[in-house]
């Protein structure tokens, strides 16, 4: 037979089910690597949506993309939580900016990072439109984050609500 050498999966800061599940750990323990997407949840998490005091709108939901990662967003918690993250990710981009290991880094960079270090992910697919998305992404690659930088990270990860259940679950109307 073929072997089994890697598995796609939804991962990001706002959607752990292939972590929680114990899915990382199995591909660890078993030479499976993990490509992971949706690593910046249709540019949620980002600048764009930094301070915003309201998720995104209807007309804003205007791609199949985006009405998924928009309802990954509700049920990771509450406006409020998503934007504790994207606080949280900012400071963290601002101090790989100032300590110099990336002139640009951006909150999305910081998602990206956070996806890459987790264990058994090996690399993670991205949307990319255009020049500046290339530039962009390329970044993500340039700097590491710090322990204390993945635990500020992970401290509002832990307040999250969801989602819940198994990789595919949702996708599958488990939950």
């Amino acid at each position: 037979g073929v072997p089994l050498v890697s598995h796609q999966v939804q991962l990001s800061a706002l959607d752990q089910r292939a972590v929680q599940s114990g899915m990382a750990d199995w591909c660890a323990d078993h030479d499976v690597s993990l490509i992971a997407f949706g690593t910046v949840g249709s540019g949620i998490l980002s600048e764009k949506y930094l301070g915003r005091d309201r998720p995104p709108t209807q007309e804003e939901k205007n791609t199949p993309s985006m009405k998924m990662y928009s309802k990954t967003a509700e049920r990771f918690g509450s406006w409020t939580l998503v934007q504790e993250l994207l606080q949280t990710m900012n400071t963290v981009a601002t101090d790989v900016k100032r300590s110099g290991r990336c002139d640009g880094a951006s909150i999305a960079n910081v998602a990206q990072r956070y996806v890459l270090d987790t264990k058994a992910v090996a690399s993670v697919l991205v949307g990319v439109r255009n020049k500046n998305h290339i530039e962009d992404n390329v970044r993500t690659h340039s700097f590491e984050l710090t322990n204390a930088e993945r635990d500020a990270i992970q401290a509002v990860l832990d307040k999250r609500k969801g989602p819940l259940g198994d990789v595919w679950d949702i996708e599958r109307g488990y939950v």
